[in-house]
């Protein structure tokens, strides 16, 4: 058995978010031999991330797990995101560490983001922590209504909230479930094992509200991030 080998016995289950209804997948018991990721991580040089916004440290997320993992997707991927089988894909990712506490967040970090405005890029979310470790969100934007945010929605959404975060201050913390001027449509509890999809344009945010954040990734908010388009 090798570190990226899948559990026969892993669980599926398809989730709709919101009222725009993006599809959720939730894959538990995903690995046959998680803890051998976990070790793998605990030797990776994390260190802070270079141009984004990630709450915390990243480091290298092998190439091996990024296949390993999306091979066996792939019919879930043409049934409920349109990845065409014959497509290539763009593949890359990094190990994750939240470790910012509430006031050392950016105004921007605490509210709900997107990781692109492509609909066809794909986020996974891969947790290796402990179930208290702070799940996943999925949000609503009070005044636009928007749970996805496109290209054709971006300049009005980027707009707005930029002129609610500036009369506010930004000094909400991290995101909670009734961080203001968004509702939350549907959450994902952290689960050791547990692998999740989701359209990477969605407002979405790590729920890490009074969660004990460590830099030791045997201890602390541990995933692995991924993310999957189409080439062109």
């Amino acid at each position: 058995m090798t570190i990226w080998a899948l559990n026969p016995q892993a669980r599926l289950e398809v989730r709709r978010t919101g009222r725009e209804g993006h599809p959720l997948l939730v894959v538990d018991n995903l690995l046959a031999a998680p803890d051998a990721l976990v070790e793998l991580a605990a030797q990776a040089p994390f260190a802070p991330p270079q141009g984004t916004r990630y709450p915390g440290l990243n480091a290298p997320l092998p190439e091996a797990y990024l296949h390993a993992v999306t091979r066996p997707l792939r019919p879930m991927l043409q049934k409920e995101f349109g990845i065409r089988a014959d497509n290539d894909l763009n593949l890359w990712g990094f190990f994750a560490l939240a470790t910012q506490g509430p006031h050392s967040l950016a105004p921007i970090q605490t509210i709900p983001h997107q990781d692109s405005s492509d609909p066809m890029q794909l986020a996974l979310v891969h947790y290796l922590c402990a179930e208290t470790m702070g799940g996943t969100g999925f949000f609503r934007h009070r005044a636009t209504g928007f749970e996805g945010v496109d290209a054709g929605r971006r300049p009005d959404y980027a707009r707005i909230a930029a002129a609610e975060l500036a009369q506010s201050g930004g000094s909400g913390g991290h995101v909670r479930a009734d961080t203001p001027r968004y509702e939350m449509t549907d959450s994902v509890d952290p689960a050791f094992n547990r692998l999740i999809v989701y359209r990477s344009h969605v407002l979405h945010a790590g729920l890490l509200d009074g969660i004990a954040l460590s830099p030791d990734p045997r201890a602390g908010r541990l995933t692995a991030n991924s993310f999957l388009s189409p080439k062109r």
